[in-house]
């Protein structure tokens, strides 16, 4: 359970963080090369977001993959 609670909670940081840049899924989408669809999903917490889609969302928003950890801790 537990897995799945911190998973969410990535997703609503990182939505956070995109809605705060004023960055439309849409634009983080063509920016991170992964579908709107998908970054929808994740960002609602339906399902697991893969280190690859972790290190593509983190670069088209310009920050560390690790700042989505410490920002947890």
């Amino acid at each position: 359970m537990g897995t799945q609670a911190n998973t969410e909670d990535l997703g609503l940081r990182v939505d956070a963080l995109r809605s705060s840049l004023g960055i439309t899924v849409q634009r983080l989408a063509a920016d991170s090369l992964i579908a709107s669809t998908t970054i929808e999903r994740r960002l609602a917490g339906d399902g697991k977001l893969t280190v690859a889609e972790l290190s593509r969302i983190s670069a088209a928003l310009n920050v560390s993959p690790a700042s989505w950890f410490e920002a947890a801790a």
